[in-house]
């Protein structure tokens, strides 16, 4: 009996692991969603209402993706400076996704009352930069960089509970967060170390954050 219910245990604490490392899989995050979890430039889902309640299908024009691509020549000389050209970027993404579905009017955070048209949550940005990032990746435009799983914030001093898309640096392994959320759509995003993040980091009580400029 003992036998029995050790290999029971054994049985799942290895499907647990291996469930466990599925989920950190950015691909899994989207897929959980609805998502196509293997996004290609010519064809790819992003969410277009809070919490992903609905998908629009789209796909870039070669046109269109190499006004994306240009914003990283001349190549990125180091991690921020690739990280700055990766907000620059996402904010230029949602500005062509959003004059396809009606998202390019979302307003900052969740004030729905300052935007117009569809307005989408921390969920499905989450969501739609994971998606924006990945297609960056399968391109080779990130150098420095590869995708993470989504980052979470909960209830801790009293803030509400948030999610973002994240980075992770390939040589030193530090993590940051790509947070299109803070802003309306089609503006950049912003790029944080995960740590100050979780901590409740919010670029519009930052006296030193500037927004990034593409020039």
């Amino acid at each position: 009996m003992r036998r029995i219910a050790a290999a029971t245990h054994l049985l799942f604490a290895v499907l647990l692991f291996s469930a466990c490392a599925s989920v950190r899989q950015p691909s899994s995050y989207i897929a959980n969603l609805g998502l196509n979890s293997r996004p290609i430039i010519g064809e790819f889902d992003v969410c277009d209402s809070a919490g992903c309640r609905s998908i629009t299908g789209l796909s870039y024009t070669p046109q269109e993706w190499q006004t994306i691509a240009a914003l990283f020549e001349p190549k990125p000389e180091s991690p921020a400076e690739e990280r700055e050209r990766i907000n620059i970027a996402i904010g230029a993404m949602e500005t062509m996704i959003g004059a396809k579905n009606d998202t390019l009017g979302d307003a900052p955070k969740n004030k729905r009352h300052l935007g117009t048209g569809k307005q989408i949550d921390c969920i499905a940005e989450a969501a739609n930069t994971t998606v924006a990032l990945l297609l960056l990746q399968q391109d080779g435009l990130l150098r420095y960089h590869t995708v993470g799983f989504p980052k979470h914030r909960g209830f801790t001093r009293l803030r509400f509970p948030h999610n973002t898309a994240s980075v992770t640096e390939r040589k030193s392994g530090d993590k940051y967060v790509i947070d299109s959320w803070f802003f309306a759509g089609g503006e950049p995003s912003i790029s944080v170390p995960v740590s100050e993040w979780k901590a409740g980091y919010d670029p519009h009580k930052d006296p030193d954050f500037t927004v990034p400029s593409a020039q």
